[in-house]
């Protein structure tokens, strides 16, 4: 019986066959044409000089990247950082990277004009830029028991007592808790002695002058009687009572 014999079958390799790129396939036998040319630079990306582009690393790697916020001007700034990472805080005005009020008294922020600052440093009341107009107290005869506070810091319950508590508008009072102003909503009536602070810190009574265009007699929130409220005279700083059916001016504040 005769025999054929077959040559041996070589298996196709695939590949780069050009010597000096850096996929050459010393083995490929048939060329892929994919050949691909040395690109030397940085091939670490947690590095300054990473190239996205570079396949062969060059020994340029040098910087490792640092995270944070760049800018000098912001809270957060951080020194040994190189790269922005978009989490800079920043400074809002009026106040320092602790969040104390920088501002001065009689400096224009948080709506209106700055009359006090509490013992934190961190808060502190504003007046309105303008007067609402001239309003009653409301309510004449009528007693209003929860709004007989005079301190700073009552105001605003003052004010929501008077509205609960009595049903005519406009008052002082309603018209007060109803304005918005400076992109703020949560305006109310003041005690008499947050009147009196603002008289001496930024009407007349202050070193600085009138500093919040104030005119003549302003209502409080703060009742006297049943016919009665307290009112400041923006001319000389004397706190007295009108009566409730009286109109009276009237300059909000809020707290921060």
């Amino acid at each position: 019986t005769d025999f054929q014999f077959c040559p041996d079958i070589i298996p196709v390799v695939e590949g780069c066959m050009e010597e000096g790129y850096i996929n050459y396939n010393p083995e490929a036998n048939v060329d892929s044409g994919n050949c691909e040319d040395f690109i030397f630079g940085c091939i670490d990306p947690s590095y300054l000089e990473f190239n996205i582009y570079a396949n062969q690393n060059n020994g340029t790697c040098s910087v490792l990247i640092v995270y944070g916020c760049t800018g000098p001007d912001h809270c957060n700034y951080n020194p040994e950082a190189n790269t922005d990472d978009g989490s800079c805080i920043y400074l809002q005005e009026g106040y320092d990277c602790e969040g104390n009020i920088t501002a001065e008294i009689g400096d224009i922020m948080e709506g209106g004009y700055l009359f006090y600052i509490d013992e934190t440093g961190q808060h502190g009341l504003v007046a309105g830029l303008e007067d609402l107009g001239e309003f009653e107290w409301g309510c004449y005869g009528t007693s209003i028991s929860g709004a007989v506070d005079t301190v700073i810091g009552t105001g605003l319950q003052n004010t929501l007592e008077i509205v609960a508590g009595c049903s005519e508008t406009p008052i002082a009072a309603s018209e007060a808790l109803s304005y918005e102003a400076e992109g703020y909503s949560d305006w109310y009536l003041p005690s008499k002695h947050e009147l009196l602070e603002m008289y001496n810190t930024i009407g007349n009574g202050s070193p600085e002058g009138n500093i919040g265009g104030f005119f003549n007699w302003y209502w409080s929130s703060s009742e006297y009687d049943n016919y009665y409220a307290l009112v400041v005279s923006f001319s000389n700083g004397i706190a007295s009572s009108s009566g409730k059916s009286y109109t009276n001016r009237v300059r909000v504040i809020r707290a921060f």
